[in-house]
């Protein structure tokens, strides 16, 4: 079975070079690497073919001769791929440990070919802690509840994984540009009946630490005085817009599941975001969160009959009051048992 390590590209040289660096140590002998370069303005292309020449596995590499945008340089480097299956990473992030792939492959085979799937991952900067996005290492499921319960896991590309057939079938360019490119195309395949599965065992390190290279971080650009406060949405209505479209494309979309769409999100989504600002003491940035998803903004959730909107709008309520009123260090402490519990 070969397996492509697809790494869409932009710039930031240094994080793939030293992610190609360690993809090196892998133990698993029918790999490659794709790089898409999304027309990056410092010397990525220069380094790349410098390396191809000498390279472990075989390194396919293109740049696009105009920026694409995230959502089709992605779905572009699985495109390239020539792997049965492929596995994305950030181009700063990498694989975690030299048998990953190995036990990728093992699980595959084993579970006689699922069509699409998401690990857990392991941060560079806190080695000891693995970032549970999947909770089991088996065959979830394939129908649209199975799609609504995991969507979440489509939000990082590090660790996602495609049967390539499959990612072809449903490949489609409707949501580029919405950076969530990723989550309709996951959520439309399971909901269409495609097997997704999970991998318990991280086999994605994310975000490389390398000494003095800047990393900026959406922490610099919170309002944390009320004279920077903003009413902000995190981009979370687009997630709901993806969500419906994906569902609705699949031919399964009705008022249950819509409502199950705005409840995941007033459950989960925002109080996560609400105590993540807050334990940045950002106070007047998670006001800010509150104000700009209230669901009468979003023209989605006209979609619900009167009595789901006002549910909807009674978990809104209740949630955002719950988490702004929950001490930031409750979350800091708890935020992975309190994930795995709403995933449940």
């Amino acid at each position: 079975m070969k397996i492509s390590i697809c790494i869409p590209q932009y710039n930031r040289i240094a994080y793939l070079s030293e992610s190609l660096s360690q993809i090196e140590k892998q133990d698993y002998k029918d790999i490659e690497v794709v790089v898409s370069d999304d027309c990056s303005t410092d010397d990525t292309e220069k380094l790349v073919k410098e390396l191809q020449a000498n390279y472990k596995y075989p390194l396919i590499y293109k740049r696009n001769e105009k920026n694409l945008g995230y959502d089709r340089n992605y779905r572009q480097c699985i495109e390239l791929a020539s792997g049965d299956y492929c596995i994305l990473i950030g181009n700063d992030d990498t694989i975690y440990q030299p048998h990953s792939i190995s036990f990728l492959v093992d699980f595959l085979i084993r579970e006689d070919y699922p069509d699409l799937g998401f690990s857990n991952f392991v941060e560079d900067n806190n080695p000891a802690v693995v970032v549970e996005r999947a909770q089991f290492t088996q065959v979830l499921g394939a129908d649209k509840y199975t799609a609504l319960k995991n969507y979440s896991c489509f939000s990082f590309v590090g660790g996602l994984i495609y049967k390539k057939s499959s990612f072809l079938e449903y490949n489609t360019d409707k949501h580029d540009g919405s950076v969530y490119a990723q989550m309709y195309l996951g959520c439309l395949m399971v909901s269409s009946g495609c097997r997704l599965f999970s991998i318990k065992e991280p086999l994605v390190l994310k975000d490389l630490q390398l000494g003095e290279v800047y990393r900026s971080s959406y922490r610099e650009n919170i309002a944390r005085k009320w004279k920077d406060f903003k009413v902000v949405d995190g981009g979370i209505p687009s997630v709901i817009n993806v969500l419906i479209s994906a569902f609705g494309d699949a031919g399964v979309l009705d008022q249950q599941i819509i409502k199950k769409i705005f409840l995941r999100i007033y459950t989960t989504t925002l109080p996560h975001w609400i105590l993540d600002y807050k334990s940045n003491k950002a106070f007047p940035e998670a006001i800010g969160i509150v104000m700009g998803l209230n669901p009468l903004r979003n023209p989605q959730f006209l979609l619900l009959h009167f009595s789901n909107r006002v549910v909807v709008y009674i978990r809104y309520l209740l949630f955002s009051i719950i988490a702004l009123l929950t001490p930031a260090f409750f979350f800091t402490k708890f935020k992975n048992r309190l994930y795995r519990f709403f995933k449940r």
